[in-house]
């Protein structure tokens, strides 16, 4: 062999062994608009509205403004805190499991597009600042058709605490569990299958499978042979801090249903409204006095209150006027004991307003008719159900404004027929549950969200639209 054969064998051996050694690195194709999109999973045929709620666009600001100040963002391989990090993580997981992902401005432009479902992305964050400090990441996605009813809610949380505050934000490892979570609950969810399995059906096959709708008489006692209501505000509390307007609330709701055919409405105010009074009048009379064809509403305006458990369950309680600053058990009233309630009041329609914040609610998963169906009015006010609105969740506070709470001045407006999106003359406790979250929340700057929720059952409570004078 001469000399230049041995250097040409050389330098092939060479090649080939680099190429043994240094692997290519792959990176993974993320999803874009306009590139890959369902996978043939369960929701392909779904096309997705997506909407970024205020909390979002306020915490993506948040976490703009964070990488603006502090020594870190002088070292350029520390961990960013960058709002395309949730962006793209929920990108990828939704544009791989629905036909079509379309980005809204607001809801309003959703609901008047052509999209099947309609996504409220909801996302807060806290970034630790200080060593013992917790960066926090909670995802709350709640799906509706365009008439506003819930389909689905799925949430995500993630927490970290950094050891060493001054190189990392431990933001990746708050966000990363939390979308997985919500991976996994958006997979999971039994309701979100079922919507996209009906959505999917030949129109042919749908009408032929609904019963062609009956002319509903839109009158009082158009759906229930007697309605009900116990209405409850507390300003004076023995205990806790006083609140301003929650009394004159409770009269101002009496009112109300009295104008739109309560039949029967009992006000308990102040220094009556003791833990005995009001489960005596809930859970006693109520239950001998009401039929099964009837509506009952329960009002309640004053303080709640939220316990953490062992086990990292939350239990809520709504305080009577002489609750026990510390001992919630023996002196508030839980959200068991409404569930109690519930079971023992024979009433088709329950439903709870409470102009409270607390969590610990224990919704159902359940999935009420969509109201796209031949026929929904009939079908939603012939089955069971008992529904739940509250002013807003754990460690948020009751917002008193112009002379109201801020949840019952949206609630009375909501029962006059703004909360009526389909303009079909009834508001439903969903269209009111969907009216009230966007409004509360923006009219508190956030401070307050209300909640909405299933305890028992498919039907809805319905309430007539005011014929405008």
């Amino acid at each position: 062999m001469n000399l230049q054969k041995f250097y040409w064998f050389i330098a092939i051996g060479c090649f080939s062994l680099f190429g043994c050694l240094a692997t290519p690195s792959y990176k993974e194709q993320v999803a874009v608009p306009g590139a890959v999109y369902g996978q043939g999973g369960p929701l392909a045929s779904i096309n997705l509205g997506l909407v970024y709620t205020e909390n979002t666009e306020q915490a993506f600001d948040y976490m703009r403004k964070h990488m603006r100040h502090g020594h870190r963002v002088f070292v350029p391989f520390l961990e960013k805190c960058d709002p395309k990090k949730v962006t793209q993580g929920l990108d990828k997981i939704i544009r791989s499991r629905f036909k079509r992902v379309t980005k809204f401005a607001s809801m309003d432009e959703a609901v008047k597009s052509d999209v099947d479902l309609i996504l409220a992305f909801d996302y807060r964050c806290t970034i630790c600042q200080k060593v013992d400090q917790n960066t926090t990441v909670d995802i709350t996605s709640t799906f509706t058709n365009r008439q506003g009813h819930i389909i689905d809610t799925i949430k995500g949380s993630g927490l970290s605490t950094p050891e060493y505050v001054s190189f990392s934000y431990g933001f990746d490892a708050a966000l990363g569990p939390a979308f997985k979570q919500f991976e996994s609950g958006l997979d999971k969810s039994e309701l979100m299958t079922s919507f996209a399995q009906r959505r999917s059906l030949p129109a042919s096959v749908v009408k032929a499978a609904e019963s062609s709708p009956q002319p509903v008489e839109l009158k009082p006692g158009s759906f229930y042979n007697k309605s009900w209501a116990v209405v409850i505000g507390i300003n004076k509390y023995d205990f806790w801090p006083p609140l301003e307007y929650a009394a004159s609330d409770a009269q101002v709701v009496a009112k109300k249903l009295r104008e739109i055919g309560f039949d029967e409405v009992i006000e308990i105010l102040d220094k009556e409204a003791t833990r005995e009074r009001i489960l005596t009048v809930l859970g006693s009379e109520l239950p001998k006095n009401v039929g099964p064809d009837d509506r009952v509403l329960i009002f309640f305006a004053g303080h709640g209150q939220t316990e953490s458990m062992p086990d990292g369950k939350e239990k809520g309680y709504i305080i009577p006027v002489d609750g026990d600053i510390t001992n919630y058990f023996t002196s508030a009233i839980s959200m068991q004991q409404v569930r109690d309630i519930s079971e023992r009041i024979p009433a088709k329609h329950i439903l709870y307003a409470m102009d409270a914040c607390y969590s610990g609610l224990g919704f159902t998963r359940a999935l009420g008719v969509d109201p796209g169906i031949n026929g929904y009015i009939q079908k939603i006010t012939s089955l069971r159900s008992v529904q739940m609105i509250t002013a807003g969740g754990k460690a948020e506070q009751v917002v008193e404004l112009d002379g109201h709470g801020l949840f019952t001045q949206y609630f009375l407006q909501g029962l006059d027929g703004e909360a009526d999106r389909d303009n079909d003359g009834v508001v439903t406790a969903s269209e009111l549950g969907a009216y009230l979250i966007p409004q509360v929340s923006r009219a508190s700057d956030n401070l307050q969200t209300p909640q909405y929720g299933r305890l028992e059952g498919e039907g809805e409570v319905v309430f007539l639209v005011p014929a405008k004078k």
